[in-house]
């Protein structure tokens, strides 16, 4: 009895090392950017428009890395799986989003959960698939989630994950940055955790002395308290308005993981139980929106659907969280989803046409 006391001890011992060397790792090259990041274009062609004409079209779209698709559900929304079944998954699913990418041009890209490299996608570079699609436009990318190695779930870990957000316009930006958002789960949490960010890139507008301020965000999921998302709200908020006081044109979109102002929880049908909603979907606070500003989201098409499980219309939960907001001086001209039912991601993409107030 003796021994076998003294294995498990020593068998216990060598799993807390193996344990505290892991997090040791992972603790000294946890990937942390400065607040703010100059970028420079990954893909740079020669035709781009010098200036940003008075009526504007933007798309966004969250890809879901083209992992998601409606055949497929995800370990931290209550399902199963941490990757695609197999490689062909992926490849068929970029296929069909680069597909309506190239079918949808507007002057204004702006993509959420591409990855560059990772192993929930088999190594495929999503960036250089959009890239080879969009030849014509100017390509900038930030990476928001890089972990050499992402241990859950248990039985079949995430493995290593390089992935971020992109922004691919058809007029030549004055600068493009990187901004960190205030903020981040505790340790160690936080060593497998995204590093959520925005990307702003500024345009010189016709017969203007002002700029244009694009801005893609992707906001903070699975802090059930909602204080993460509120502290980056709060820091975005107090960007654009410095921005807005300039007599510059804000335009804000991507996912924002939180529900538009008016739609419910009850909006569309859904069958999905409530705890696999509660903590994970929740409303932008009622008193955040600046006054004057607008949102922009077609209410009528959802933008997401729950992951607990592959898709079946009218069963899962699905909701608005992907849409714009609007300074003052732009006028909504039209918001539009396009409802591809989930066949390809998690999310479906929105587009949006404004118009610059002269």
């Amino acid at each position: 009895m003796a021994l076998v006391g003294q294995i498990f001890i020593w068998t216990l011992i060598g799993i807390l090392g193996i344990l505290g060397a892991f997090l040791l790792f992972s603790t000294v090259n946890m990937y942390s950017p400065q607040p703010v990041l100059t970028l420079s274009p990954i893909s740079a062609p020669n035709n781009l428009s010098e200036n940003v004409p008075y009526k504007i079209s933007v798309l966004t779209w969250n890809l879901g890395y083209a992992g998601l698709d409606k055949s497929e559900d995800f370990f931290m929304d209550g399902g199963t799986m941490s990757m695609p079944k197999n490689k062909n998954v992926v490849e068929q699913n970029m296929k069909a989003i680069t597909s309506f990418l190239s079918s949808n041009k507007t002057d204004f890209i702006i993509l959420q959960e591409v990855d560059k490299q990772a192993a929930r996608t088999y190594g495929i570079n999503e960036v250089e698939q959009v890239i080879k699609t969009l030849r014509n436009y100017e390509a900038f990318y930030a990476i928001n989630y890089k972990v050499d190695f992402v241990p859950v779930p248990l039985n079949h870990p995430m493995g290593n994950v390089e992935s971020g957000i992109m922004v691919l316009t058809k007029h030549k930006p004055l600068s493009a940055a990187r901004y960190a958002f205030p903020g981040d789960y505790s340790w160690p949490i936080n060593l497998f955790q995204l590093k959520r960010c925005f990307i702003v890139t500024r345009y010189k507008i016709k017969k203007s002395t002002k700029e244009l301020v694009l801005v893609n965000l992707h906001l903070s999921a699975f802090d059930k308290s909602g204080n993460l998302r509120r502290r980056q709200l709060d820091f975005l908020k107090k960007f654009i308005l410095k921005e807005y006081k300039k007599g510059n044109y804000v335009l804000v979109g991507g996912d924002w993981n939180n529900i538009m102002l008016g739609i419910s929880m009850d909006h569309f049908h859904y069958t999905t139980p409530k705890k696999y909603i509660t903590g994970i979907y929740m409303n932008l606070p009622k008193d955040w929106t600046p006054k004057g500003w607008k949102w922009a989201f077609d209410p009528n098409i959802p933008s997401v659907r729950s992951d607990e499980k592959p898709y079946t219309k009218g069963e899962n939960f699905t909701t608005i969280i992907d849409g714009f907001l609007l300074s003052p001086n732009l006028n909504l001209i039209s918001v539009k989803t396009f409802d591809l039912g989930f066949a390809n991601s998690d999310h479906n993409p929105v587009k949006l046409v404004v118009e610059v107030k002269k």
